[in-house]
């Protein structure tokens, strides 16, 4: 540009339709549609070249042309809002000039009407400072587009004037998050407080709450996990000309997406706080400088001290005076960012175990925001491993005294467990038990026992056998090998466990009562024979 802008330039631009409103989309984070978009102007001139709406806004305000440059925008807008999806909203920045003028929602909504457009898909945005002249007529003309059905929305918040009273008393639908805060969220950890509490502040008074200025996928990931409903800037998508809107699909064809609840921070505030306290173990919260923020009754039990009390307390005072260094060095090494501590505990008060978990606690930015400590009450546990133990202890000795030689193999056939009694003692490794019970088999068993072996781990049945076996005694014994499918928790067969029980004594009677049975079978012989003499 050569010269300045001047007042008849403008003048004549808004004569000559030169200029066009820009779309920029609105996309709702949660679910990463388009819900509508900003309405800005731009302008082009034929012998400047683009103007900056901050250059011909100011003049047009300046000169009274501001009303008739928000008609023109507002009916070409209106006019391409048939190529928009029935739902998309078409958002409108009012001046603060224009908010003294007593026509101005006949003029705006006159020019809505003429273009078609229902009253309900219109936002109307305004800047704080257009609040403060004359408060009184700004309310009445916000309420009047209000009761007609329009959207209202307070744009740039956090950079004017807005009390809370004055946010409470107007009508507003949305909080518009200026983009200064949201540009710096990644890098100032004030501003991302801030945005944090304008979306709390937003959605606890039932408004829905717009980010702008949202250009990196960094501040994209904030705003989603801070909860802010839409996102505007040009991560998202920058300012369009009309004639691109056709190929900017809002949905896809038939779809909308669902409306879901919106959770304020109040809300939220109760439901954690009713699971915090609901938690079936000890929690507290812990500030960088160590000091208890928060902890439910669980753990004020454990700690032996009323929760209120122990709010604003050191957690290093409930510590012996010789621990406590000991305590506040554990503290800051986890705040450092070493590796989070795990361990068991034993309350001496009460006797009870617990584990004891404590991890830091960092927002979005990285910054530490303090401690969590969690401890369960693993006493039960603890007697039951004891008691498990003294089981297994009782089971294992058992096995070890029994005459009977225990054992185990898997589906496939291999023997993994042989009891001592074979091999002549605890003493002997399992290993060497497992490797030398097949060699103390007799030869003239060993074949025969294989084959039976084999044929029942492929069908599945019950296994049953008698063999001999040279025992630890040297001395060579019989033997009855018994063993049944054990089924796991899955219902399926994992594993055989058998029993080799001594039958030397049985055998050697069965031996017996054979020959007597020969003999007396010899003798009747002998009698028949001398009677058919």
């Amino acid at each position: 540009m050569t010269r300045q802008i001047t007042a008849a330039d403008l003048e004549r631009a808004i004569s000559g339709h030169q200029i066009e409103p820009a779309f920029q989309p609105l996309i709702r984070l949660d679910e990463d549609t388009t819900v509508g978009y900003e309405v800005l102007a731009r302008w082009t001139d034929p012998v400047f070249g683009p103007v900056s709406p901050i250059d011909f806004i100011a003049i047009a305000e300046e000169h009274s042309l501001i009303g008739k440059l928000t008609r023109q925008i507002i009916a070409k807008a209106c006019q391409h809002a048939t190529s928009l999806d029935r739902n998309a909203t078409l958002a409108f920045n009012l001046s603060p000039v224009q908010l003294r003028n007593a026509t101005l929602f006949n003029d705006v909504s006159g020019a809505i009407a003429k273009a078609g457009v229902p009253f309900e898909r219109v936002v109307i945005e305004i800047t704080e400072s257009a609040l403060i002249d004359d408060e009184s007529l700004a309310l009445a003309t916000i309420r009047k587009f209000k009761q007609a059905g329009f959207g209202i929305a307070l744009d740039d918040f956090g950079t004017g004037f807005s009390s809370l009273t004055r946010l409470h008393s107007f009508p507003f639908d949305k909080l518009k998050i200026d983009a200064s805060f949201v540009r710096t969220m990644e890098t100032d950890p004030g501003s991302r407080k801030i945005v944090a509490a304008v979306v709390g502040l937003g959605q606890s008074l039932g408004m829905s709450v717009v980010a702008e200025g949202v250009e990196t996928a960094a501040q994209l990931f904030i705003l989603k996990r801070l909860g802010c409903d839409i996102g505007q800037g040009y991560l998202l998508g920058r300012p369009m000309p009309a004639a691109q809107l056709v190929d900017h699909s809002l949905y896809p064809p038939g779809k909308m997406p669902s409306r879901r609840g919106v959770i304020s921070p109040l809300i939220k505030l109760h439901q954690l706080e009713t699971i915090y306290q609901g938690a079936p173990i000890a929690l507290a919260f812990l500030d960088t400088a160590g000091r208890y923020v928060s902890a439910n009754d669980r753990y004020a039990r454990v700690i032996g001290e009323e929760r209120t009390c122990l709010i604003g307390q050191s957690a290093a005072d409930a510590f012996a005076e010789g621990r406590r260094a000991v305590v506040a060095r554990i503290a800051r090494r986890i705040l450092a960012g070493r590796p989070v501590i795990e361990r068991e505990v034993v309350n001496r008060r009460t006797n009870r175990s617990y584990v004891l978990s404590c991890s830091r606690i960092v927002d979005d930015g990285g910054d530490v925001l303090g401690l969590s400590i969690s401890l369960i009450d693993v006493t039960r546990r603890k007697l039951a491993e004891a008691a498990l133990r003294a089981d297994e202890e009782h089971f294992r000795l058992a096995i070890e005294v029994s005459p009977n030689v225990a054992w185990a193999a898997r589906t496939t056939g291999e023997v993994y467990y042989m009891s001592p009694a074979l091999s002549g003692g605890a003493h002997v490794a399992v290993e060497d038990r497992i490797s030398n019970w097949y060699e103390r088999m007799h030869a003239e068993d060993r074949v025969r026992v294989r084959q039976e072996w084999l044929a029942t781990i492929s069908d599945g049945t019950s296994f049953q056998t008698e063999f001999r076996i040279l025992w630890s005694d040297d001395r060579w014994r019989w033997v009855r090998s018994e063993a049944v499918l054990a089924p796991g928790a899955d219902g399926k067969a994992h594993r055989w466990f058998g029993v080799m029980t001594d039958i030397t004594a049985r055998r050697a009677l069965e031996e017996q009562v054979d020959r007597l049975q020969n003999r007396v079978g010899n003798s009747a012989d002998e009698i028949l024979q001398l009677f058919r003499l």
